[in-house]
């Protein structure tokens, strides 16, 4: 008698958790869709910063340490670009 009141229960929680996700589901579409344009222009802001960073070092230094700051650049850069593509055009 208990393990059938045990599955009525979870059967009950399953079919509640189904809905829930299918209520999230549908009110995170919308926001993916406005989520992507605001992470390109937040990775170019930051992609324009460490080119403003880099050539604000090279110029204190003197051009001294160019090739270093260049490299620390570039990886900077290659973190920043890593995953641009969304999970489905990989």
């Amino acid at each position: 008698m208990k393990l059938d009141k045990a599955k009525e229960m979870a059967s009950k929680a399953t079919e509640k958790a189904t809905e829930v996700a299918g209520d999230l589901a549908e009110r995170v579409g919308p926001l993916t869709e406005r989520v992507g344009p605001l992470a390109e222009k937040a990775g170019e802001a930051a992609s324009r910063g460490v080119e403003a960073a880099a050539g604000a070092a090279n110029k204190v230094t003197g051009g001294r340490y160019e090739e270093k700051i260049t490299t620390a650049a570039d990886k900077m850069e290659g973190v920043l670009h890593k995953d641009t593509k969304p999970p489905e055009q990989k």
